[in-house]
Formats: structure tokens, C-alpha cells, sequence
């Protein structure tokens, strides 16, 4: 298995080798060639975006665990003792079943699986059957499997939207809807192995409330929403600066801000949801659903093989580009493949006086 410091490792020996001497011609044009757009200098990294939400709260792991813990405590009604980041990855069995990458997924003490799931650009009436796809999905994990139907594991499926959801005709101003399988007329609650909370964040920010009337709850939504390293936003700055648990997710976000790797991945993943926007729409326009499906994982690849150049870790690769781990060994196998190979050309330049 090729590891990053290896790959690093090659990259010094090659710098070495060429300095003080003349680089050759094909080094420079592959350098060139694989270049990617970096971030603007203006680029404001925002909680908004899934893959900012995803890194805001695995970047520093135990931060991670304690701003996970606070914000699972400020909108269900139980305490949690103990926070442990799980795998984001959930690959369905059967070749046409769908795959599910989450954003945040946890176990908590006492027994329980959350799963968080930023929402800034998803069709808001395929919400309900996602929500509840992800949360059965959950409860299908193999650590379930042949358990007894009373010790299967609770899960909380919470998706947090940057958009409006149908509003309710008896309650328009209800931003957090809490849902489980119950008996229609008398609403008595079937079972809470799954329960679905669907959280409309642009709903609570337009209500007039003051600081004060703020609940635990609200202010998470107010920070994601309207969180910038400026602290242009007087509620937010307020939070920063009066409650800790923001100060910790404010210290995250400036770490993040000021990471070149982190910031360009987040460009990048930016830039790629808008091309697989776009791949998506001419790809309906056109009947070209396969077509659609290969330039998204091609997009995915790319970026991944610029991550590796820049030395990032697997595991941040991983959660920016959501390629599996044995794409990633590939990657990591071509790329020195091609190292190899501009290395003999270049020696036998050389040698030659080209």
C-alpha cells in the first residue's frame, strides 16, 4: 500500500534531483498540464456548503466530538455521554442499488446512530423520501444485523436545510419537524427506532426573535447560516464571542480559513457541484443518465489525484471527493507509475542533450 509519505517522499526526491540543473520540458508541461484553479483570495468558506458542515465538524476530531455533542443535545430531547464519529460511507447491496454518503454520522452513549445531512441545493419535495431512504438505510448497518428486533439501534436522521420546506396550513412558522411511525388518528408513536428531524434553517433566521429568545437550537441554525470569519452578522458574533461551544466551531472555521489545501479542496468541491448541477441538467435535457453518472465520478478522480499532489491525507480526501478507499490506492499507484516514467524520459534526455 502506497502512503502519502511516500508519494511525498518522491516529489522531494525529484526536486532534488533537478536543482541547480535544467528541468526538463516534459516535467514542466505535466506540472502545467495537471494544474487546478485555486481559491480566489476572496473565498469565504460557508457552513452551508455540505462539505465546509462535513469538515467543520471532523477537522479537529475532538472539537468534532464536542460541537457534534452539543448540537445533537440542543435539538433532540436526551443527553449524550459519549460521542464516536462512524463511517460516512454506506454502500448498498445489489449493483443497482443507491449508494449513501453522509455528512456527519455518529454513535452516541447511551446507544444511538445520528446522522446529520447539510442541505443547501436538493429538491425539496424529494426531502421526505431521502430523509427516510437514509434513516432505513441506517438501521440496515451490519452491526444491526442479527440482533434482536429489541436491540436494534435507534437512529436519528436530522437534515438541515439552507431552503424553505412545505410549510404546514395550521403552522407556517414551524421550522422543526420531528417525525416517527405513528398511528394516524391518535398519533400514538409505533416505535423510536427511527425518527426523522428536518430542521429549516432560513425559516428560523427570518423569524423576528431577539438574542435573548433564542433556543440552543436556533442558535446552531443562526451560526451555519449566517457564520463568517468577519462576524459581519451581530447574532453570530454574538455567539462567538459569549458561548464557548462557538468559540471552539469559530477557532475550526479560522484553522480551515487559513488551510491552502482545505481552502482549494473547498473551491474545488464547490466548483464540482455546479459542473454535476449542470452534468445533471443536460443530462435530463438529453436522455444521458449513464453519461451524467461517469462525468461526476471522472470529476470525483481528478480531484482526488490533485489532492494526492498536494499531500493531503487520506482521510480528507476521502470525505472531499467521497471516492472509495480502493480508488484512492489506484490513484496512488498511477501517480507514481507516472513519476517512474517522466524519470526515465528525462534521464535518457539527458543523456542525449535534448
Amino acid at each position: 500500500m502506497m502512503k502519502n509519505e511516500e508519494i511525498a517522499g518522491l516529489f522531494a526526491k525529484k526536486r532534488n534531483r533537478y536543482k541547480g540543473g535544467i528541468k526538463p520540458m516534459t516535467l514542466i508541461k505535466a506540472k502545467k498540464q495537471r494544474s487546478k484553479p485555486q481559491a480566489p483570495s476572496n473565498y469565504k468558506l460557508r457552513c452551508t456548503n455540505d462539505f465546509v458542515f462535513k469538515s467543520l465538524m471532523t477537522y479537529d476530531p475532538e472539537i468534532g466530538k464536542r460541537l457534534v455533542k452539543d448540537l445533537t443535545e440542543s435539538i433532540r430531547d436526551y443527553v449524550v455521554d459519549k460521542v464516536d464519529l462512524t463511517s460516512t460511507e454506506l454502500l448498498t447491496e445489489g449493483f443497482q442499488a443507491k449508494d449513501i454518503r453522509l455528512d456527519i454520522c455518529a454513535r452516541l452513549t447511551p446507544d444511538r446512530l445520528i446522522d446529520f445531512e447539510m442541505q443547501c441545493g436538493s429538491n425539496k419535495m424529494e426531502i421526505p423520501n431521502r430523509s427516510a431512504y437514509y434513516a432505513a438505510t441506517l438501521v440496515n448497518r451490519p452491526d444491526n444485523k442479527g440482533l434482536a428486533y429489541t436491540a436494534l439501534t435507534p437512529v436519528d436522521q436530522l437534515f438541515l436545510l439552507d431552503f424553505d420546506f412545505p410549510a404546514k396550513a395550521d403552522q407556517p412558522e414551524k421550522a422543526i419537524h420531528v417525525y416517527q411511525l405513528a398511528e394516524i388518528l391518535d398519533h400514538d408513536i409505533l416505535t423510536n427506532l427511527i425518527s426523522v428531524v428536518i430542521i429549516e434553517m432560513k425559516k428560523i433566521i427570518q423569524m423576528n426573535h431577539s438574542y435573548e429568545e433564542l433556543s440552543r437550537a436556533e442558535k446552531w441554525c443562526w451560526f451555519l447560516k449566517r457564520y463568517d470569519e468577519e462576524h459581519s452578522d451581530s447574532v453570530a458574533a454574538r455567539l462567538v464571542e459569549e458561548d464557548e461551544i462557538f468559540k471552539e466551531a469559530d477557532s475550526v472555521m479560522k484553522r480551515m480559513s487559513s488551510d491552502p489545501a482545505m481552502r482549494d479542496a473547498a473551491f474545488e468541491h464547490n466548483r464540482r457541484m455546479m459542473d454535476m448541477a449542470q452534468l445533471r441538467f443536460e443530462g435530463k435535457r438529453e436522455g444521458l443518465a449513464e453519461g451524467i453518472e461517469q462525468g461526476i465520478e471522472k470529476q470525483r478522480l481528478e480531484t482526488a489525484k490533485e489532492m494526492l499532489r498536494n499531500h493531503c491525507n487520506d482521510q480528507l480526501i476521502q470525505l472531499c471527493t467521497k471516492i472509495s478507499l480502493q480508488q484512492l490506492e489506484q490513484l496512488k499507484k498511477e501517480i507514481v507509475s507516472g513519476f517512474n516514467q517522466t524519470e526515465d524520459y528525462s534521464a535518457q534526455s539527458h543523456r542525449t542533450g535534448d
